[in-house]
């Protein structure tokens, strides 16, 4: 690899959530009988009662970045840190869920483009927010430390026998993560560590990047909040007529910005972890008919513009992203939708399979669903949805 290589790895705290906890007096007073009792008043001035504080601050507040690597290469592994503190005057438990990623190319030089597994042309500005490679040979391990010892890793798992308990980047769920009830006192820290090494990589990572986003919170009370904030939406398992199995979802997503909004990409993350695959198989000699003949459709109002994505007789992974944007071919097989401020989408993913191939039922299978939108300020951002379909 040419010394010119630069890959960023970066997981930033988009939100650090506090509440602040009521306290309050109270009095009783009883008597009976007809004593007379001696009585006595008093007055008592500039009485004051102020409510506690949460305030989390994440690296004294100095940088939200809670992993910060710059300039990896093949086969280097390192570890970073950083400090969580609650700086407020009351204690509390500690929240935390992954947003979204995304994985850019930042284009293509002359190196990257001849390795064999760079799948982006030669351009400075080829690729999109989800083609870069490093994300496939990137493995990660995060842990909370809590004075010096292991409380719980989140990323990952404790190494084990034949297992050091790292992940894959391109394999990191997306949603809220369980944290064993971790409280902490006004004053309190802990140390969010990260492991990390980059495997089985070439020229074909250069200038490729990781851009985790995740969300910390601060609550009086365990599970009071959820991380990162899902929509539930309604959903339906469809599948074509002569389906035996319902392997499709179709659910609707509401615009709730206060503009009109671009959808460039879909993570798609089953909780059956036997379900790898979203695909209608159309292509070959497999052919399988739907309704919108699309692995991913997005049906938009009128005056809006459709999406979809058709791989052909590919197959897209999950969890994973598929992008609306490119499907590997160059052809018309592909267009990000737009939705208007007050639009409403029908989305349709079909079908949804197993290892070997085979559709499931959807019926009854919860899917977590994120679109990462660009808003029509250039804002990008991560819209997470969670449905169980009818």
């Amino acid at each position: 690899m040419s010394d010119d290589s630069s890959s960023p790895v970066e997981l930033t705290r988009r939100r650090a959530l506090g509440g602040i906890a009521m306290i309050g007096a109270a009095s009783s007073a009883a008597g009976a009988g007809t004593m007379a009792l001696f009585s006595d008043e008093e007055t008592s001035g500039n009485n004051t009662v102020q409510a506690g504080t949460l305030d989390l601050s994440v690296n004294g507040d100095g940088s939200n970045a809670v992993i910060d690597v710059s300039n990896v290469v093949p086969d280097e592994s390192g570890e970073d840190s950083t400090t969580l503190t609650n700086a407020g005057t009351l204690p509390g438990y500690l929240a935390f869920g992954i947003t979204g990623f995304r994985t850019p190319e930042n284009g293509v030089n002359d190196p990257e483009s001849e390795s064999p597994h760079e799948d982006d042309p030669e351009g400075s500005s080829s690729g999109g927010s989800h083609t870069g490679e490093l994300a496939q040979s990137l493995e990660l391990r995060t842990e909370l430390v809590v004075g010096g010892e292991t409380h719980q890793y989140l990323v990952g798992h404790e190494p084990v026998d034949g297992d050091d308990g790292f992940v894959l980047a391109s394999n990191l769920s997306l949603g809220p993560y369980d944290i064993d009830e971790l409280e902490l006192s006004p004053g309190q820290s802990v140390d969010f560590v990260t492991d990390y090494r980059v495997l089985n990589a070439g020229n074909e990572i250069q200038s490729d990047s990781v851009e985790i986003e995740a969300e910390f919170g601060l609550t009086q009370e365990p599970d009071q909040i959820t991380l990162p904030e899902q929509r539930d939406v309604p959903a339906t398992a469809v599948g074509a007529s002569d389906d035996q199995k319902n392997a499709g979802v179709e659910f609707e997503y509401a615009n709730s910005f206060d503009q009109s909004l671009t959808i460039n990409n879909v993570h798609v993350q089953p909780d059956d972890t036997d379900l790898t695959l979203v695909s209608d198989r159309n292509g070959g000699t497999d052919y399988e008919s739907f309704t919108f003949n699309a692995d991913l459709h997005v049906e938009t109002p009128s005056g809006d513009a459709n999406g979809w994505v058709d791989g052909g007789s590919d197959q897209f992974q999950v969890p994973g992203w598929i992008d609306l944007d490119s499907d590997g071919y160059n052809d018309a097989a592909d267009q990000e939708a737009v939705l208007s401020a007050d639009g409403t989408a029908i989305i349709n993913l079909y079908a949804f399979r197993n290892g070997s191939g085979n559709k499931e039922e959807m019926s009854g299978n919860r899917v977590s669903v994120t679109l990462d939108v660009t808003l029509a300020d250039g804002t990008d951002t991560f819209v997470p949805l969670v449905m169980t379909p009818d």
